[in-house]
């Protein structure tokens, strides 16, 4: 089997996703990593996406499937067997993975960076190493257990935008990338100005532009923050002893820009009281990041009365030291699970299902569990 991307079912699928639309997609994805006490690392992120409804699919992708890069103008790139089965999360019905993890552990997901994102040039005597950038989660997932793999061979390959998917998108694919492993390794890997640049995650969060340096450095206007509460004070007898719980956390933003997300969710992550196990662990990821939903409605890009929406369509926890693959949907926001100890990646065909059997909450009725 061939896994690439044609342009006929790019003419189809995403024409429908951008149409209308002038500019950039409003995508907010915001991810996070942490330990538990256990050693269980856990890998999570949202998927914000406003342009349409992404109808993503859970997909199951055996071992030993044939991979080949589509670059554009017919032409093709890497070709590869993947050595790692995989499941991942797709967008729109297109054959590439926005976010996964393998049979190792090693977990990848993509973000959009619009506006900084600049990838590096196809060179036709480098083309059998050169893959789209839309390909890269499939690449990594298919190829490499750990962080550190990853980092040795990004070095070895050149990505670049395929301009095919980006004209019958009708806007540019600016994608981002965040990688960990069970060991809770983490990177961020980027491509601004032609160049790679891999950064060590070690503060737990990744969300959007600017680039992850950046953010790096705009930490250090919230140095401030503390979980403790500030000691009360008093000035000639007035008392300025702060209202209530949380004024230690005074200043920390709660709008939904890319900046804001990023202090937000290292803030949880690095003042998280310890969880011991990976039950505690999934169930404080989930928390987390409900923090990070927004609404539809709230986040609109364009004028009053033409506009596109940011909402929050999907959201995925990995825990990468057991293999399972959690998820829910704003559609049904029960926690489901994908235990690839359970899966066949013995199998010759590449499978899928949508995320939502029924798009409608499922709720549990415990009327009838009073005694009586």
């Amino acid at each position: 089997m061939d896994v690439c991307i044609k342009k006929g079912l790019v003419a189809v699928t995403m024409a429908g996703l951008l149409a209308g639309l002038g500019g950039w997609a409003a995508e907010a994805c915001t991810s996070l990593t942490f330990k538990a006490e256990d050693g269980t690392a856990i890998y999570a992120r949202t998927m914000e996406w406003g342009a349409s409804d992404l109808k993503s699919e859970m997909v199951l992708v055996p071992r030993a499937i044939s991979f080949s890069s589509a670059l554009g103008a017919g032409k093709t790139g890497a070709a590869w067997k993947n050595q790692y089965g995989f499941v991942g999360v797709n967008a729109g019905g297109l054959p590439y993975a926005t976010d996964g993890m393998n049979e190792a552990g090693l977990t990848v997901g993509a973000l959009f960076f619009p506006g900084f994102a600049e990838y590096q040039t196809l060179k036709a005597d480098e083309q059998t190493t050169t893959i789209s950038n839309v390909d890269l989660v499939n690449y990594l997932l298919s190829n490499f257990k750990t962080v550190d793999e990853v980092r040795q061979a990004m070095p070895k390959i050149r990505v670049v935008r395929n301009p095919d998917i980006e004209k019958e998108f009708g806007t540019p694919l600016p994608l981002h990338h965040i990688v960990n492993d069970p060991s809770g390794a983490s990177i961020v890997i980027e491509y601004t100005n032609g160049e790679l640049k891999v950064f060590d995650n070690k503060v737990g969060a990744m969300t959007n532009s600017p680039g992850y340096d950046w953010h790096l450095l705009n930490l250090r206007n919230y140095s401030n923050l503390r979980p403790q509460a500030p000691a009360p004070r008093s000035i000639d007898g007035v008392s300025l002893a702060p209202f209530g719980a949380g004024s230690g956390m005074l200043g920390l933003p709660g709008d939904f820009t890319p900046p804001s997300r990023f202090i937000r969710a290292v803030a949880f992550v690095n003042t998280m009281v310890p969880v011991k196990d990976a039950a505690e662990a999934v169930s404080a990821a989930s928390v987390m990041l409900n923090n990070f939903d927004i609404p539809k409605g709230l986040v609109r890009e364009g004028s009053p009365e033409d506009f596109h929406l940011g909402y929050t369509q999907w959201s995925v926890i990995a825990d990468m030291s057991h293999k399972v693959y959690y998820y829910w949907t704003m559609y049904d926001r029960r926690m489901r699970a994908v235990d690839l100890s359970k899966l066949n990646f013995e199998s010759k065909a590449v499978s899928s299902f949508p995320l939502d059997r029924v798009r409608t909450e499922d709720v549990l009725d415990r009327s009838n569990d009073f005694s009586h």
